[in-house]
């Protein structure tokens, strides 16, 4: 607590100089320190999930915000939470015409679960030893009672520090350059199998340089933007001990999983626009190209395939090598050739060619084809808007879109000429229509309605019959039929009250595939009020359902033409609502604030027997939770300057899911866990006190 309190004071002493800066009449700044005091009574503190994403502990906070302007030149700094593993700054500043910058820092904790436990030692580090039990005997050779094992926080701490320049040269040219650094530390769940979760050290550092030049002229703007990103994993591989030898031999194996490797991007990109053109046109192009990249040796990540196995498990080679390209294009033409109509023309292209390294045992089975996957996508549309009467716009558009999923492979490679990442289809081509219409003749009511159609075609030659095992496509690549519809209201019927309205329904068929979706659907209903009854007083409502439904197949052994094929049903249904009550000023120089959350997820899976329409099995808590948040302040203005706030938040956070139902660390004697996730529920009251100073 000492280090974050001198952290925040020197964060906040930024503002010490501001007095002998303002000496010059022309000199004009402005601001605000707040300092706080917070503490926070949890319920729960084994759950992570209050403080997943922030730092809600005890103790000091503040913020600092700083304008100042002297002639041409300003500076602006904003600083949040000094000293706590959220904390950020931000500082603008340059010269109007000449030269701006901007230095930041910004750091973000995600804490995924606190007080997990586990049976390794050497938490933290590369190599997870089991400790030696010489009364056991196997398959268990480690002490079962969770009361022996190690506690530690699932956590990685995130930070991103860099800078921006951007120079005016000789008008009208510019150059812009800035350099970022990211880092993560410290420890992710990580499955090195199926059945064992242990804790990976993360030690991440990404390093971002990119550079801008450019004109920026009346009507024509181009520019010319490179980038380059370097990423490095300290942690190349994690060594475990296997908790689960065989009956003959009591020893832990030693097992090696190969985690992230370093890997380099590159990108040139070049943009264009001309305003100005005939017919009211203007025309914005772009183009660009990105490598990326990585090599890795089989005896960096610990692995040695020359001597594992027989000759049959034997790879190809020793030495991996990464190299996927991106080469995109892109240009769209705005116009107006009548008063009344506006148009829109585009076309973009993307094209990925992944060069990567094909592995294959020694026989040429089990090869990494199916992965390398290599794609032409093409995009082209065009809209029309045309404004009618009454202040009623109607638009229509279409949009064209194929993706060529073909790839070539080497002639080493025992597998056809042309490979694609499924057997079938090659490709598969999107037509999609939409009609809008909006209008906003009665000034205090405006109303949009959207309808959007989508057909998708490939081109798969098989046969469909999914009762033979006959025609398994995945769900983004079969045919499909989507229908989709929106419809917006606004309207203030009287001069204190607006009111709005959104409602999204959308359904799609795919066609009948064994082991893949067969349809999904999703409506989504949304409200908000805002009422002034009063002129120093502001009411504000929202009311939301989202609901979703997927239909799929599922199989159980996809050899056996025989084998029952089974539906499964998810549905996900998602309530929230909220209001919040702002009574500035209701007594002199008193200003309450109060505001209430709810959220509320009801999921469910279904399954039953395609065949007889029996159904199999019910899940009714199918990730559920429920959220409730209640927080209520007090501003009192002691003048223009000085003012305190005493503030207090509720939150409340249940969740239920039947796959952490009667969690076990060990499972089977072959399942081990360390209670990642199974304990989210908290009950959290936090009461804090602020004092502000503005000037």
């Amino acid at each position: 607590m000492i280090k974050k309190m001198s952290t925040a004071l020197s964060v906040l002493s930024f503002v010490v100089p501001v007095p002998v800066l303002a000496e010059g009449e022309a000199f004009e700044y402005r601001g605000s320190i707040e300092l706080g005091l917070m503490g926070a009574d949890v319920d729960g503190r084994n759950s992570a999930k209050f403080e997943e994403y922030r730092d809600m502990d005890d103790g000091l906070f503040g913020t600092l915000q700083f304008d100042a302007l002297k002639d041409s030149s300003f500076l602006q700094m904003d600083a949040a939470n000094p000293g706590r593993d959220d904390q950020s700054v931000d500082v603008h500043g340059g010269r109007y015409g000449s030269f701006k910058y901007n230095l930041y820092f910004d750091e973000m904790p995600h804490n995924y679960s606190y007080n997990a436990l586990s049976f390794y030692r050497g938490l933290g580090t590369n190599h997870l030893m089991v400790p030696a039990d010489p009364t056991a005997t196997p398959p268990n050779s480690f002490e079962t009672s969770t009361a022996t094992w190690s506690t530690f926080d699932y956590s990685v701490q995130h930070k991103k520090y860099g800078g921006q320049v951007e120079v005016a040269l000789a008008e009208p040219y510019f150059v812009n350059f800035g350099v970022e650094r990211r880092e993560q530390d410290g420890k992710r769940p990580f499955s090195v199998r199926e059945n064992i979760e242990v804790p990976l050290p993360i030690s991440y550092v990404t390093d971002n340089l990119n550079m801008q030049a450019g004109y920026l002229g009346k009507n024509i703007t181009a520019s010319v933007t490179g980038y380059l990103s370097s990423f490095t994993n300290d942690n190349k591989y994690l060594l475990w001990d296997d908790p689960s030898p065989d009956g003959n031999n009591p020893a832990n194996i030693v097992q090696s999983a190969v985690t992230d490797p370093d890997n380099d991007m590159g990108k040139l990109a070049a943009d264009f626009s001309w305003r100005g053109l005939p017919l009211k046109s203007a025309l914005a192009m772009n183009a660009s190209y990105t490598n990326l990249s990585n090599s890795i040796s089989a005896n960096e990540i610990n692995v040695n395939p020359y001597t594992m196995g027989t000759d049959f498990y034997r790879l190809n080679r020793t030495q991996f090598d990464g190299d996927i390209d991106y080469t995109s294009f892109s240009a769209a033409l705005v116009s107006e050739p009548l008063p009344r109509l506006d148009t829109r023309i585009y076309y973009r292209f993307l094209e990925r060619e992944n060069h990567s390294t094909h592995i294959f045992y020694n026989t040429g089975s089990g090869n990494n084809a199916r992965e390398l996957l290599s794609y032409d996508k093409n995009t082209a549309g065009a809209e029309l808007g045309y404004r009618l009467p009454y202040r009623t716009k109607f638009s229509l558009g279409y949009d064209y879109e194929n993706i060529d999923r073909s790839t070539p492979l080497p002639a080493y490679v025992d597998l056809p000429d042309t490979y694609y990442r499924y057997d079938n289809p090659a490709s598969t081509t999107n037509d999609t229509f939409f009609a809008k219409l909006k209008n906003s003749w009665l000034g205090w009511l405006t109303t949009t309605v959207k309808y959007k159609h989508l057909e998708r075609n490939s081109d798969y030659t098989g046969v469909y019959d999914p009762y033979l095992n006959q025609g398994v496509i995945r769900f983004d690549a079969a045919n499909k039929s989507m229908d989709e519809i929106k419809l917006g209201l606004e309207f203030s019927p009287f001069d204190r009250l607006d009111f709005g309205v959104d409602f999204t329904y959308q359904k799609n068929d795919y066609d009948y595939s064994r082991e893949s979706r067969t349809s999904d659907e999703r409506k989504n209903v949304y409200l908000d009020m805002t009422w002034r009854p009063f002129k120093k007083a502001s009411l504000n409502t929202y009311v939301g359902f989202e609901y979703t439904e997927t239909d799929a197949n599922r199989i159980t052994n996809l050899e056996t033409n025989a084998t029952p094929l089974y539906g499964q049903f998810v549905d996900d249904n998602f309530w929230t609502y909220g209001i919040t009550l702002d009574l500035p000023e209701v007594i002199d120089k008193l200003s309450f604030r109060i505001s209430w959350q709810y959220q509320k997820s009801d999921g469910s899976v279904k399954y039953n027997n395609s065949y007889t329409n029996t159904d199999l099995v019910n899940i009714s808590d199918s990730d559920d939770y429920t959220k409730k948040t209640l927080e209520a302040k007090a501003i009192y203005a002691f003048d223009a300057h000085w003012s305190m706030t005493v503030g207090y938040l509720y939150e409340k956070f249940n969740f239920s899911d039947i796959a952490y139902e009667n969690y076990k660390y060990i499972l089977n004697n072959s399942d081990y866990y360390s209670g990642v996730y199974y304990d989210q529920n908290y009950n959290a009251n936090v009461g804090y006190v602020i004092l502000a100073y503005r000037f």
